[in-house]
């Protein structure tokens, strides 16, 4: 019997100690990454060392991508849309998303390089809705002509 309880209690410590080992693990700032604006970026103090995330428009004039070098090489500027002459040139060491063109802006996760550019780890492209109207003299839904007929929509 007292063997038994020998065994119940090492298995709960051993949870226990598993359980405060991932409650540790998931604070921990290693994987930590500071989300800035671009003007922020390029206004304040950054760290060549510190992991960002930098959120802001993409100008697709200024992108260049070379896909024979090794590793390929995606390059284009992103800005804030309050302040477009404040840019900031990202490096992104990966193919070019098919709907880069069409993107609307983005967010890069990256390290700053010493020259001030940004070398992108990941990139996440924001497009625009597919939901959206995107002109107004568009064709009405049959929906929408149905509830105009009834007089509840104008």
């Amino acid at each position: 019997m007292r063997q038994k309880n020998l065994k119940v209690t090492a298995g709960i410590l051993i949870i226990v100690a598993a359980v405060f080992y991932l409650i540790v693990a998931g604070f921990s700032t290693a994987n930590a990454a500071y989300y800035l604006k671009v003007s922020e970026a390029i206004n304040g103090s950054v760290d060549p060392g510190k992991h960002y995330r930098i959120e802001g428009k993409i100008d697709v004039t200024t992108a260049t991508f070379d896909g024979k070098s090794n590793p390929v090489v995606l390059k284009f500027q992103i800005y804030d849309e309050n302040s477009p002459d404040k840019r900031l040139i990202v490096i992104y060491n990966d193919v070019k998303p098919d709907n880069f063109q069409e993107a609307t802006g983005a967010v890069v996760e990256g390290k700053f390089n010493k020259d001030g550019t940004f070398q992108a780890d990941n990139l996440n492209l924001k497009c625009p809705s597919k939901y959206e109207q995107a002109d107004q003299s568009q064709q009405e839904g049959a929906v929408t002509k149905f509830l105009r007929s009834l007089g509840l929509k104008r």
